[in-house]
């Protein structure tokens, strides 16, 4: 992230780390992606496949909320230096 690399040229890189939290957020986008990918067109009971991959995007979203208020939490001393 932007974040992250702004912290590695203040020389304070490990201070801002990728986190578990964001691991899970990338894995999370990618399977939404892809189940979202398989639902065919024109078939009603794609519908469920539908909703389930809406609902793990929105799963990825909440965990890219919540990494990205960890991150600010770790660097806010730096950043207001």
């Amino acid at each position: 992230s932007a974040l992250r690399e702004w912290m590695a040229e203040q020389g304070v890189r490990n201070v801002v780390q990728v986190g578990f939290a964001g691991k899970c957020k990338t894995t999370l986008q990618m399977i939404a992606i892809a189940l979202l990918l398989l639902v065919p067109t024109g078939k009603g009971s794609a519908l469920v496949l539908l909703h389930v991959g809406f609902g793990v995007l929105y799963l990825a979203a909440l965990l890219t909320v919540l990494s990205g208020l960890g991150y600010f939490q770790a660097a806010w001393p730096y950043l207001m230096e």
